[in-house]
């Protein structure tokens, strides 16, 4: 998907997602019980002959245990999943649901599971739901871990529903939590859905037999998968939402060239702390300032490090070479709040000053500037770039970026307790595009090129750029 200039705004969906409840189909109370897998036939074939486990290490990485699904056909299934690591070191499984399972790796459906974190010899529990169509054949759980694998084995207990349900028929008592789910990630997701029936048609399936808070959970798992939401989350009530990476700050670093080419490199900062943020940012400040004084030819600003739960200390400390004011936006359902970055201040426009550094006047530079990106510039690295981007000779280098913008998303907390986390914003650059993808450079660097401290590629396009335009500064 490209940037998009517009936030399409999804009417239809909410207007379909606030007549939920009225159009799943009530049924009578609602039971289940143990019911025991057998292996399925003329499927793909199970690690395990009996289909009662599955083993990982490092020669199998990835390993399925698949059922006949031919009598579960129209009933809800739950799968206690318990995985033990045998290992001396922590593990990491990532389960998935399949229905009809093929043997090239695809599926009818598929449910991914969040990843499941084990530590040395001790067991991870998890609960899984899906409801069974009525024309499936197979049923299973694949289960993939990440290198290096130590040995693992995991093991199930199923349960099913007692009656059949057809498509969208739920027990009422969770039709109310079940609502407010939907209605809560329709009214704030920001992307433009190409369908909005379409998900919620997704919505009416997977809830199909629901009965408990899990069960919301599973369904909306499935709707954000089916419409491609990377970044929300769901989980249910007494569940941990995931963890945000621990940073550890680093400070800026300056460099200046023979050529006349200023550097700074940012790193990790940890924002929570507000003196300790406003100390960062001033640091970044006063080192550019230094910088600037011995009047450089060109900057190269080297955000190939740079993570951060929140961009307003680097744009107040960057704003001398950002020539804003207006430097991108934050846009949402509801609109568009541009961002003001001007001589150390940063706010949203019409609003409070979010950081101000209350530095000296100081001149804006306009001439060249280069930007190194990476797989590594994530959450603030990313909403940097966004601001740099549309500035006049400007240029960017090296990889996409990570590709998730955790301050976009919005942690509801629903009245049965669930945790559901909205993508409700993203970021739109100076001239409107909104940045929906990884950002992608204008020149991509070799993976060694992308390495280096400082890429020669990088060098030579801010020196070309300097003797084409000598009267910009």
């Amino acid at each position: 998907m490209k940037p998009q200039r517009a936030l399409v705004v999804h009417c239809n969906a909410i207007v379909a997602a606030l007549s939920l409840a009225a159009s799943l189909p009530a049924a009578g109370a609602a039971s289940r019980s143990p019911c025991t897998p057998r292996p399925a036939e003329g499927g793909v074939a199970s690690q395990a002959a009996d289909a009662a486990s599955i083993r990982l290490d490092a020669a199998h990485p990835t390993a399925l245990a698949d059922w006949d699904a031919r009598s579960w056909q129209r009933h809800r299934v739950w799968i206690a999943l318990d995985v033990g690591n045998d290992g001396d070191a922590p593990a990491q499984a990532r389960p998935e649901m399949v229905v009809d399972a093929r043997a090239d790796g695809l599926a009818a459906e598929v449910l991914v599971a969040p990843t499941m974190l084990v530590a040395p010899h001790a067991h991870a529990t998890q609960r899984l739901s899906v409801y069974v169509p009525d024309d499936s054949k197979t049923l299973g759980v694949r289960l993939l871990a990440a290198a290096p694998v130590p040995p693992v084995v995991a093991t199930f207990a199923l349960q099913c529903s007692d009656g059949r349900f057809d498509v969208g028929e739920t027990a009422p008592a969770i039709v109310p939590a079940l609502d407010e789910a939907v209605k809560t990630w329709f009214n704030g997701f920001v992307d433009p859905l190409s369908d909005p029936k379409a998900a919620l048609e997704t919505v009416r399936a997977l809830s199909s037999g629901a009965q408990d808070a899990s069960d919301v959970v599973w369904t909306m798992r499935g709707l954000m998968q089916s419409v491609n939401d990377d970044h929300g989350f769901i989980v249910g009530p007494g569940e941990q939402p995931p963890a945000r990476r621990t940073l550890a700050t680093r400070a800026p670093e300056f460099d200046f060239t023979p050529d006349g080419i200023a550097i700074v490199r940012l790193h990790a900062v940890d924002t929570r702390a507000d003196a300790a943020a406003l100390a960062w940012a001033a640091s970044l400040h006063d080192g550019i300032a230094d910088l600037a004084a011995r009047h450089p030819h060109a900057w190269i600003v080297d955000l190939r490090d740079h993570d951060g739960d929140s961009p307003w200390p680097s744009l107040a400390g960057l704003s001398t070479l950002l020539d804003g004011p207006a430097v991108g936006a934050t846009v949402s359902r509801r609109g568009s709040r541009p961002w003001i970055v001007d001589r150390g201040v940063v706010r949203f426009a019409g609003e409070p000053a979010l950081i101000d550094l209350q530095p000296p006047p100081e001149p804006t530079f306009r001439g060249p500037v280069a930007v190194l990106t990476g797989p590594d510039t994530r959450n603030a690295g990313e909403d940097v770039t966004v601001a740099f981007r549309g500035r006049a000779h400007t240029r960017f280098f090296g990889a996409k970026t990570a590709g998730f913008p955790i301050l976009g998303v919005v942690v509801h907390r629903l009245a049965d307790g669930t945790t559901l986390g909205v993508l409700e914003t993203r970021d739109a650059d100076r001239t409107g595009v909104v940045q929906r993808e990884p950002l992608e450079p204008d020149t991509v660097l070799t993976d060694a090129a992308a390495r280096a401290a400082l890429p020669p590629e990088v060098v030579e396009w801010v020196l070309e750029e300097r003797a084409a335009a000598p009267a910009v500064r």
